[in-house]
């Protein structure tokens, strides 16, 4: 069998002249494979081919360095291009993935950057400017976030990209959870969310916050949006309190955790305009159990919820009246003097 390869490698000399290493590497493999073989059969082989293709990789590299430093950006490009077809295994293709995305940054070509970058962090995660290579991804979301357009042909400004800005920053944190732009990313999906009039999305980059990265500097931030964001789904004192609560919850825990905060007046202000809006429907629904289902039991429970809520508002003071009048067995008035009873007109 040794003896037929060598008649089969002699015969291919004599047909074409003296073969290339690349062609001899290209025989080798699909004799090997005829026979069994395997690339593992020539380690030696193939780390000839590796340093070569390295070797090349990398002179393409150095040219479309030079060609980018005298302002020939363009050809650059399309050096880098051919690298990360032609070598993609190479470190200098990890290069040419890193440089191509500045490219289409200067070009304020923010979506093909940031999956150009993309297409680095998959294909080479070991890539000594990870950092970096992080931060330019949160400047292309962030440039989105900001109302960045692509252009239709190259010319026609298209629609804004907010969509898109969140899908990247949903990137960017799964590339780096433990990095200092993951809860600023959050941040940034919570004001998306908000631009493109969706609360729960807001909610849960916020409370992602919270609970991922507590001792982060936007943890106050988070708290206070949160309370903020729910305190904008609030209808009205007559509709579910659900949000009204949650609201209450969150400013209450920033009290507790951020104390000295330059924001406290306007959560002070905030959660007591919550906790009356809250006072004041418990104080509604006891009245409709007062007056007209004749259910004191009832009309209790929510008189007792509306000062325990508020006790210093005007909703606690009047659900204090109506328990006097409950315990000394006033009755309620019929609906034809409700009117008058709510009035003072006996």
């Amino acid at each position: 069998m040794q003896r037929l390869l060598v008649y089969i490698l002699l015969l291919l000399a004599i047909a074409g002249g003296q073969p290339s290493l690349h062609a001899d590497l290209g025989i080798f493999e699909k004799i090997s494979s005829i026979w069994g073989g395997n690339k593992a059969d020539a380690p030696e082989y193939q780390r000839v081919r590796s340093e070569v293709d390295e070797d090349e990789a990398q002179a393409l590299l150095d040219r479309a360095l030079m060609h980018d430093e005298n302002g020939q950006s363009f050809r650059a490009n399309r050096l880098f291009k051919k690298i990360i077809k032609k070598y993609s295994e190479s470190d200098a293709a990890a290069d040419a993935l890193f440089y191509r995305g500045y490219y289409y940054m200067t070009k304020e070509r923010w979506k093909k950057a940031f999956y150009t970058f993309q297409q680095l962090v998959r294909e080479h995660p070991k890539f000594e400017q990870f950092d970096r290579v992080v931060g330019a991804q949160f400047e292309c979301a962030t440039a989105l976030m900001e109302g960045a357009r692509g252009k239709i042909f190259g010319v026609i400004p298209g629609f804004r990209q907010y969509e898109e800005a969140n899908l990247q920053f949903e990137y960017l944190i799964s590339n780096a959870p433990y990095s200092d732009y993951a809860p600023l990313a959050l941040m940034n999906i919570s004001i998306v969310a908000n631009l493109r009039d969706k609360p729960e999305d807001a909610i849960d980059a916020l409370d992602r916050i919270i609970n991922f990265y507590p001792q982060s500097m936007l943890a106050p931030d988070a708290y206070y949006n949160l309370a903020l964001t729910y305190s904008n789904l609030v209808n009205g004192e007559e509709y579910d309190q659900g949000a009204t609560r949650q609201a209450i919850s969150y400013y209450e825990d920033f009290l507790i955790l951020y104390p000295s905060n330059e924001f406290i007046g306007d959560v002070e202000a905030n959660l007591k305009q919550m906790e009356n809006l809250l006072a004041n429907s418990r104080l509604n629904l006891g009245d409709f159990f007062y007056f007209y289902r004749s259910n004191n039991t009832a009309a209790l429970t929510f008189y007792n919820e509306a000062i325990t809520t508020a006790p210093d508002s005007d909703s606690a003071m009047i659900a204090r009246e109506r328990i006097k009048d409950i315990e000394a067995g006033v009755k309620p008035a019929t609906s034809g003097n409700l009117f008058g009873k709510l009035l003072g007109v006996e």
